[in-house]
């Protein structure tokens, strides 16, 4: 039995106002997305979404925990 690979995107999206990180299966035309974590620029809040059931719980890990780090913005130190 092979393991399942999977691969992550970052996007913007204009209408939801934020960006995302999305969880999709590697290796599959076209690309099948299962999950996706949404930043909101509006709200400063984080929203998972699963687009399949029994996703493996160590890729939801990586998803929340990678989407943590790249998808707010970064704060500028301002000088005085």
């Amino acid at each position: 039995m092979s393991q399942i690979k999977f691969e992550l995107s970052p996007g913007s999206d204009i209408l939801r106002d934020g960006m995302f990180l999305e969880l999709s299966v590697s290796e599959t035309s076209p690309l099948r997305q299962i999950a996706e974590v949404f930043y909101s620029d509006v709200t400063h809040e984080f929203f998972l979404t699963c687009y399949e059931e029994n996703i493996p719980l160590e890729a939801v890990e990586k998803l929340i925990s990678e989407a943590r780090i790249s998808l707010p913005p970064v704060k500028q130190e301002q000088s005085t």
